[in-house]
């Protein structure tokens, strides 16, 4: 029986969520006309979900400021969180360091939180240049961990064969490393506001992150919007001993991503539920030196003037997204870039000519029930009833919101069920059910899609080529790749909930499979159209990790085994599946050893007495995919300690790997089982006296010692596994760590990411010497036997308080 309170409650909640998906309502065909809405205003009721959905992938470009300032005006956003388009961004928006992300796992151990950038996750490709002339580098020298040849990546640590720059804290160390006998530090950059990345190009040395000091300052206070700002400053260090600033800049928004090709950094930073306040620049600010740039340009002073584009779909929230061209050799060259008007940032993949934004967009659930409730109740309504809603839907969106305006229609709606007999009710009921699971059927693929947007990159030009979408959503950058012109891509369209499959009568086990996850391939040509796919693969399984090589697709789903697949990528319009290996646990990360090996990392598995999954420590795979029909997992290396971990699971810069050392270095950490009750100083304990005794009738107060305990969870290991692998498999060298971890370490959260201060979070190697990396050292150790040269300690006291920065020689 469809009960009063059930439509109530299902009505109410599609009104709620309707405005996450940023989708409009249809009542069109239903044999009585609803009035139009006044032209370029946006109706709950004036198109089709997939007219709707159609829309938030046509881009287009404002003619010019007032437009936008117009536009922003006149479409108010209707809420404050994350945009019309429910969007899942690695970008969090929260400062590097503050405390809501520091955080500490049950057992004290390092924990990933999860809030990294909008790209989580890697192959080998030079990071530097070693600069002309420069005496005593060395050639053979290991490279950021990046994914595309060519495309440079920000990391914490990078090397240029004889110097190493490291990022701890709020420092930056230059340190003469090679030969490792002799290293020292020769500077210290100590900036007041947390750095999070840096580049390093010749000698040019590239950091950035979130300005914590402009909030502070008179010019910040006078600003209207207020928003977060993300710093980035270029150092002359052609003289390592006395690095120079020689560019200041400031970008109004939170820092999403960047790569470095050639002598271009491309930035791209975020203004999450960016509001437009009249007489305050339309687009985010840039400032350079503290002095705004003009978005006017006039003679020969800086300015910052970017084109912006939008879509034109009801917004719910506001995410401007700049993309920006810094050149990290000539701090005389302009700024430029482009602005987008998007609802939130995902993924995103850069090849040498385009960067791909990705966010994946939703048809709420709930929503869909919405329309199928309209479609089949419109027609039955009064005259009056469709005038009301005719009038509610012509209303500009600046007067009634789309939220506004689907709460006031679903209250007439819900007086005209309300007026319903029983027998009535029970067969709309009926009628609604089967509506509402054919129209899951016909639209099933759009619930869930990527949208990907396509901008060309050549040298300071940004300009947007194109948009195409995909069913699903998509893990990390390495789900994504380019090649001779073809955009390839894998996703993971998740399990839908839909109640009505579950409410009033079990879904058969045929309707239940089409509610399960499934995973996909496309393959998009240039102008983002799906040419290829292959879809559906592994039912009830999700992506873990993925890895594009040349014309194959390596994918690792799982649920309770790890399905690793290869699948044919030569012919575009007919991707296939070669072949699939099933094995226990997954890979969280893949990496190719050659054209026949490929290397994973991740986590071993196992089943319990309810057939639920229990994950357990790092596992190594050595895959042999020479036969593409026929996988094979040639060795394994599992951890013995269940508690094992690594970043190197979501971070592939922590991923060391050189075919021609036969060396594979990974940070990783293992935990005790139980805490270590530690007692901290006695304390004195003041009890009240009593009533009845002494001269007052109360008596004295005692005063006893106590002992209050702590329990303390050890981390048993804490540093680097350290491999000699060949085509035959892994075989471990040997651990390196920094000094233990006590009671008394510093827990150190940044970009997400929770460590102690001796925690490894990187190494690399310079000739034969292998450097390992965490906030307090540097070690040198020889790769052939890991026998210790040198260990330097990277001194946190501070010179002085700087206003900004400050350079210590």
């Amino acid at each position: 029986m469809l009960q009063k309170n059930f439509l109530k409650i299902t009505l109410i909640s599609a009104a709620s969520l309707l405005v996450l998906s940023g989708c409009t309502l249809n009542l069109s065909g239903l044999g009585k006309k609803i009035p139009a809405s006044p032209a370029g205003n946006q109706g709950v009721l004036s198109e089709t979900i997939e007219q709707a959905l159609a829309k938030q992938s046509q881009v287009k470009k404002f003619s010019n400021y007032d437009e936008l300032a117009a536009f922003l005006a006149e479409n108010p956003a209707a809420n404050s969180y994350s945009g019309g388009i429910r969007a899942l961004t690695v970008s969090s928006g929260m400062d590097i360091g503050s405390e809501v992300m520091k955080n500490e796992s049950a057992t004290g151990a390092v924990q990933d939180l999860g809030l990294g950038a909008g790209v989580s996750t890697p192959s080998a490709a030079p990071s530097a240049t070693t600069p002309a002339g420069m005496t005593g580098a060395s050639s053979d020298y290991s490279k950021t961990n990046i994914q595309v040849q060519g495309v440079d990546e920000a990391d914490i640590i990078k090397t240029d064969g004889k110097y190493i720059y490291t990022l701890s804290q709020n420092s930056v160390f230059i340190v003469s490393a090679y030969p490792a006998e002799s290293a020292e530090i020769l500077a210290k950059i100590e900036f007041k506001s947390r750095p999070t990345d840096m580049f390093i190009n010749g000698d040019r040395l590239v950091v950035f992150g979130s300005d914590d000091l402009i909030y502070k300052t008179e010019m910040y206070t006078s600003f209207r919007r207020q928003n977060p700002y993300t710093f980035l400053k270029i150092f002359d260090i052609s003289d390592r001993k006395n690095p120079k600033q020689i560019r200041d800049l400031d970008f109004e928004g939170n820092y999403q991503d960047s790569r470095l090709i050639g002598d271009n950094i491309y930035f791209i930073t975020n203004n999450y539920n960016y509001y437009y306040v009249a007489g305050e620049p339309v687009i985010p600010r840039l400032l350079e030196n503290g002095a705004v740039l003009p978005e006017k340009c006039a003679g020969n002073v800086k300015c910052f003037a970017p084109s912006v584009y939008y879509f034109n779909f009801p917004y719910s929230a506001y995410n401007f997204t700049t993309i920006t061209v810094v050149n990290s050799q000539d701090a005389s060259k302009p700024v430029k870039g482009e602005v987008y008007l998007l609802s939130g940032g995902q993924n995103m993949y850069v090849s040498q000519k385009n960067i791909y934004i990705t966010y994946t967009k939703y048809i709420s659930e709930y929503q869909l029930e919405m329309n199928v409730f309209k479609e089949m109740i419109f027609s039955r309504l009064s005259d009056s009833d469709q005038k009301m809603i005719g009038e509610i839907d012509a209303a500009k969106n600046y007067i009634l919101s789309p939220d506004e305006k689907a709460q006031k229609i679903n209250m007439i709606i819900e007086r005209y069920a309300a007026s319903l007999g029983t027998d009535e009710q029970k067969k709309l009921e009926d009628d609604l059910q089967a509506a509402l699971k054919k129209k899951y059927e016909d639209i099933s693929k759009e619930m869930e899609k990527t949208v990907i947007h396509k901008i060309a990159i050549k040298g300071d030009q940004v300009e947007y080529q194109a948009s195409g979408e995909v069913t699903g959503n998509v893990l990390n950058q390495f789900s994504m790749d380019e090649d001779n012109g073809y955009f390839r891509i894998a996703t993971t369209k998740n399990r839908t909930w839909l109640p009505y499959y579950f409410g009033i009568e079990s879904a058969t086990d045929t309707e239940n499979a089409k509610l399960d996850s499934y995973s996909n391939i496309y393959v998009l040509d240039g102008g983002l159209k799906v040419v290829g796919k292959i879809e559906n693969l592994e039912p009830g399984e999700r992506i873990y990790s993925a890895r594009f090589m040349q014309n194959r697709a390596y994918l690792v789903t799982f649920q309770q085994t790890d399905p690793l697949f290869v699948i044919d990528l030569s012919n575009p319009a007919n991707p296939k599946v070669l072949g699939k290996l099933k094995m226990p646990g997954y890979s969280s990360y893949l990496h190719p050893y050659n054209n026949k090996l490929l290397i994973g990392l991740g986590k071993n598995t196992e089943t319990n007495q309810y057939g639920g999954v229990i994950t357990k420590g790092l596992k190594l795979s050595l895959y042999d995919v020479s036969n593409v029909s026929d996988p094979k997992e040639v060795d394994t290396y599992s951890f013995s300690d269940e508690t094992s971990n690594s970043i190197a699971l979501n971070d592939h810069k922590a991923f060391l790997f050189s075919a021609e050392k036969n060396l594979l270095v990974i940070p990783y950490t293992t935990n005790g089982s139980g805490p270590i009750v530690t007692p901290m100083p006695m304390m004195e304990k003041v009890s009240a006296g009593s009533a009845g005794s002494g001269s007052t009738g109360v008596s004295a107060p005692t005063v006893e010692k106590i002992s209050v305990y702590r329990p303390v969870y050890r981390q048993f290991f804490s540093g680097a596994a350290v491999f000699k692998i060949t085509e035959k498999g892994f075989e471990l060298k040997g651990k390196i760590s920094h000094p233990e971890i006590s009671t008394d370490s510093v827990q150190d959260c940044w970009w997400g990411y929770c460590y102690y201060d001796n925690n490894i979070l990187r190494s690399l190697f310079i000739s034969d010497t292998l450097y390992t990396f965490s906030n307090n050292y540097l070690k040198a150790n020889k790769i052939d036997d890991l026998k210790e040269i040198k260990s330097l300690e990277l001194k946190k006291e501070k010179a002085g308080q700087p206003s900004d920065i400050e350079i210590i020689n």
